[in-house]
């Protein structure tokens, strides 16, 4: 299995799943754990603090749902 680091915005992240709210593009520069969290924290086209929203942070700093951490 071979895996995909990514990096952009000065931040570095593994796996083409995530997603990453660009600051190139006006975005905060976080990476979330997938499409559907990117979506929720950008309800009208700007971003919520994803503490906010209930998602919590790895130590790599993706952001993930609460339940999601324990597995």
């Amino acid at each position: 299995m071979q895996v995909l680091r990514m990096s952009c915005c000065e931040r570095e992240w593994v796996g083409a799943d995530r997603a990453h709210c660009c600051a190139r593009f006006a975005g905060c520069g976080a990476v979330f754990d997938d499409a559907a969290l990117w979506d929720s924290h950008r309800p009208r086209g700007r971003c919520t603090d994803p503490a906010e929203l209930g998602l919590v942070a790895t130590r790599n700093g993706i952001w993930l749902r609460a339940l999601d951490e324990a597995g």
